[in-house]
């Protein structure tokens, strides 16, 4: 009897199988292939169960997004700490970025799917602060100028700048070559992001 609580206590509960297998399923079959049927077997429990916790597909659906989203993780490891050097916060925040994007990676195949797709899970990745991202590096770009450590820049535009420098990386590099991190291989790509970033490519004296 001990034995049967132990193990009931280390099992998912019901809302978090559901949760985890809905993502595994939107992230193969993305959100108009897949069921709640075949989300429910792989969940192990029936459809009425998983609309008793999420009203439809589509709610499901909001609810991976946010609750299995790499903002968390970026916002958990994220640095606003203005006396560390500048170089090396944005490196330190670029590298929290990278890890988040790589341990989310079926949601953002997921979203990425999807966005282009299908309308309605546009409508709902939308709703969810698909941008969130690109706002917590935002507000350190602002702060950044508000403590004159960078001049004053759109800080929009830069958060987009640096955020996308990134994204490319492990686009090009993760996704589509399916290529292992390497350390030494991320510390050259995030050093040159950063130099770029910070410093640009124009020759001193150029016009």
């Amino acid at each position: 009897m001990a034995r049967d609580r132990a193990a009931n206590r280390k099992r998912p509960s019901t809302r978090t199988r559901i949760l985890n297998a809905g993502l595994g399923m939107f992230a193969k079959k993305g959100f108009a292939g897949a069921t709640t049927r075949e989300i429910s077997a792989s969940a192990g429990v029936n459809e009425v169960t998983l609309f008793r916790y999420f009203g439809s597909k589509a709610e499901l659906y909001a609810a991976v997004i946010a609750e299995r989203s790499l903002i968390a993780d970026i916002r958990r490891d994220f640095s606003f700490d203005m006396n560390v050097p500048i170089g090396e916060l944005v490196k330190d925040n670029a590298s929290s970025v990278l890890s988040a994007l790589r341990a989310n990676r079926e949601v953002l195949m997921m979203l990425m799917g999807d966005a282009w797709r299908v309308s309605r899970a546009r409508s709902v990745i939308s709703q969810t602060g698909a941008e969130e991202g690109v706002v917590i590096v935002k507000d350190l770009m602002e702060a950044l100028i508000d403590a004159g450590k960078i001049r004053k820049v759109d800080s929009d535009i830069a958060a987009r700048a640096l955020v996308g420098m990134i994204q490319s990386y492990f686009l090009t590099h993760d996704l589509m070559t399916g290529k292992k991190p390497n350390q030494e291989e991320d510390d050259r790509m995030l050093e040159g992001f950063v130099d770029v970033f910070l410093n640009g490519i124009r020759a001193g004296g150029s016009g």
